[in-house]
């Protein structure tokens, strides 16, 4: 008797995360499920060449990856809750217990903080793992980047707290970081976009401390909306010369308004301000007054928006 069209196949979703497991026994063990959803580690491990361990090992991750799939809709955001995740202590120990891909997470975290870690940090890693669905080498490279932000923010001496690489990890779940390549991406493009942000910083006088969380969100919309050097340059310089002092708000305004007309960089802005000056000398002197006081005038519509 032929099948039914579409009986036993694995679906799309299934499929990328099979894929993207980078595992061929988890993906063979998903194959052959598939033909023979009956069947033990036993008869699997005869079939497929391998030991009953290593089947058992891929089956526990072919679990969780499909667990995933089918608890998490498209688009679905995963959130945090504002009290820290208690687990039951028999929850955690079927973790260590069930799992050898979970040794060495614990181990990589434990040669991070220097000390074994507290139930706070267990519950943690519990949840990325089972909530979360986060494969065991994407964890540790995790780990090791809350790690390294640690460090750099408060100090060589600081480690990163559970609700710190939680919150983290959330935000990787939430981006789909659950590969080795994406967080590759994901952390590289984090350090270009701290390189920028020191630089502009730089130009802006701004050098032994961290940016605040507003002077942040500047400097990273102003690079995501393409100005060159130079262009940040001509914008303090602007807020300087009308203001006397850096006042985020009204440069903003500034860099917001040449947005709009599409200048991005120092050549062309020099040009439209050139016409600029150009027509208003030709203009009255009400026209040459509005001119002089466009900065004004941005402050007070983008302050109100910034």
């Amino acid at each position: 008797m032929a099948e039914k069209k579409g009986e036993n196949c694995i679906s799309p979703a299934a499929a990328d995360a099979l894929i993207a497991a980078h595992d061929g026994d988890v993906a063979l063990l998903a194959l052959y499920l598939a033909r023979h959803p009956g069947a033990d580690d036993e008869q699997a491990a005869a079939v497929l060449c391998r030991t009953r361990a290593a089947i058992a090992d891929a089956r526990e991750k072919l679990g969780r990856l499909l667990q995933t799939e089918h608890t998490r809709e498209p688009g679905e955001k995963f959130y945090p809750t504002d009290e820290p995740v208690e687990y039951p202590s028999r929850e955690i120990v079927g973790t260590f217990e069930r799992d050898g891909a979970f040794q060495p997470i614990l181990a990589e975290l434990t040669r991070i903080l220097g000390t074994t870690p507290s139930r706070a940090y267990l519950n943690t890693l519990v949840d990325i793992y089972d909530h979360l669905g986060m494969p065991p080498e994407v964890i540790m490279v995790l780990l090791n980047y809350c790690d390294a932000e640690a460090r750099r923010r408060w100090g060589s001496e600081r480690r990163p707290s559970p609700r710190f690489i939680s919150e983290e990890a959330y935000r990787w779940a939430n981006r789909e970081i659950l590969t080795l390549e994406l967080a590759d991406e994901y952390i590289t493009a984090d350090e270009k976009r701290r390189e920028d942000k020191n630089r502009l910083a730089a130009l802006l006088s701004i050098r032994g401390r961290e940016l605040s969380r507003t002077e942040s969100k500047y400097l990273e919309s102003w690079i995501e909306m393409g100005f060159d050097d130079e262009a940040i340059e001509a914008a303090l310089d602007r807020t300087l010369t009308n203001i006397g002092t850096l006042k985020w708000p009204y440069m903003n305004g500034i860099l917001k308004n040449w947005h709009a007309k599409g200048l991005h960089d120092g050549a062309s802005i020099e040009e439209a301000e050139g016409r600029r000056r150009a027509n208003g000398s030709r203009g009255t002197g009400a026209k040459d007054e509005e001119d002089e006081d466009i900065g004004t005038k941005i402050e007070q519509y983008w302050g109100d928006k910034a």
